[in-house]
C-alpha cells in the first residue's frame, strides 16, 4: 500500500489508496509524492470526495452531449455507451515522453521496412527470419500489393501503439494498430475536457500540446498524393453511423476542414475523380 507519511497528511481520497503489485503512478515506493505530481496532488487535497464526483459527473455529461460513444457488440445490455474517461490525468515527465517517443519512432520505422521488403525483395522470408506461411496465411496479406511502390515508401500512414506500464515502471507494446486505428478523437476530446474540469492544472504544469494533431494528420494525407499533384483532395470513409468509431470519423472530418456529409462520406459507395482531381461521390450506401 502506497502510503503518504512523507506529508504527514492522509486524506480521505487516499483512504483505501492500495495498487497491489501495479506501478503507482504518484507515489514512490517510499511513499513520497512523485514531484511531477504534486500539482494534481495538492489539488485534490482541496476537493472533496463529493467535488470530485460531481466533476466526474461533469465530464460524463460533456462527453454526452457530444455524442462521444463507442459502441459495444453482442451485448444484451445495450450497444451505446458514453466513453470512459479518467478524470485524473496520467502524467509523464519530459525525459520519460521523449524516450517513448525515441522508441516508437523506431518501431515503427522498423515495421514500415518490413512491410516494404515483404511486398517487394522478401529477404526477411529468404533469410527465414520469419516463416512464409506465417505471412501467407494471414487474412491480411494483399498479393496484389507485391511489387507494387507507394508513395514516399510510406506503408504505415498511421499507426495507433498500445502501451502498457510493468510494475517496475518500464512501458512495453501491447500491440501495433497498422490498418485502421481509432482511438485519437477520444484523446483529443479528452485533453479539452481536462482542461475545464481542472484550468489550475495546466496554468501550473507545462502540459505539451496536442490540438495540431488533426492538421498534421491531414498534412501527412496530402504528402502522400501522387507525385505533381499540387492540391489533393482527402476523402473520408466510414461505414456510417452504426460503426462502433462514427464519432471519430465524423470528429476528424471536421477537424481536417473536410468538405463532407453522411452520405459523401459513407462506404460503401462511389468515388470517381475529374481530370481536374476533384471528387464526385455516389449517393448509394
Amino acid at each position: 500500500m502506497a502510503g503518504i507519511a512523507s506529508r504527514g497528511i492522509r486524506p480521505a481520497l487516499f483512504e483505501h489508496y492500495d495498487l497491489d503489485a501495479a506501478h503507482d503512478e504518484m507515489f514512490d515506493s517510499s511513499g513520497t509524492i512523485r514531484p511531477h505530481y504534486e500539482h494534481l496532488y495538492d489539488t485534490l487535497l482541496d476537493l472533496s470526495a463529493e467535488e470530485l464526483k460531481r466533476r466526474q459527473k461533469v465530464a460524463d455529461q460533456s462527453f454526452l452531449h457530444q455524442g462521444i460513444t463507442f459502441t459495444v457488440y453482442g451485448r444484451d445490455e445495450g450497444t451505446e455507451r458514453i466513453f470512459p474517461n479518467d478524470l485524473l490525468p496520467r502524467i509523464l515527465t519530459n525525459e520519460e515522453w521523449a524516450r517513448v517517443e525515441r522508441g516508437l519512432t523506431q518501431r515503427i520505422t522498423a515495421l514500415n521496412l518490413f512491410l516494404k521488403d515483404l511486398y517487394h525483395e522478401g529477404r526477411i522470408l529468404n533469410d527465414g527470419v520469419v516463416p512464409r506461411e506465417l505471412v501467407y496465411s494471414c487474412k491480411h496479406f494483399r498479393r496484389q500489393m507485391r511489387g507494387f511502390h507507394v508513395r514516399r515508401d510510406a506503408y504505415v500512414t498511421v499507426s495507433g501503439t498500445d502501451l502498457i506500464r510493468t510494475p517496475s515502471g518500464e512501458f512495453v507494446v501491447l500491440e501495433d494498430n497498422l490498418r485502421v486505428p481509432s482511438g485519437v478523437s477520444y484523446m483529443l476530446v479528452s485533453r479539452q475536457v481536462m482542461k475545464r474540469i481542472f484550468p489550475e492544472l495546466f496554468r501550473k504544469c507545462s502540459v505539451q500540446p496536442i490540438e495540431h494533431y488533426s492538421q498534421a494528420l491531414l498534412a501527412t494525407l496530402r504528402s502522400l498524393a501522387p507525385q505533381g499533384c499540387a492540391e489533393p483532395t482527402i476523402a473520408l470513409l466510414t461505414p456510417g453511423v452504426y460503426n462502433s468509431a462514427y464519432f471519430e470519423h465524423a470528429f476528424l472530418a471536421r477537424q481536417m476542414e473536410l468538405n463532407w456529409w453522411r452520405d459523401a462520406i459513407s462506404w460503401p459507395t462511389t468515388i470517381s475523380f475529374t481530370c481536374e482531381r476533384r471528387p464526385a461521390f455516389g449517393a448509394s450506401t
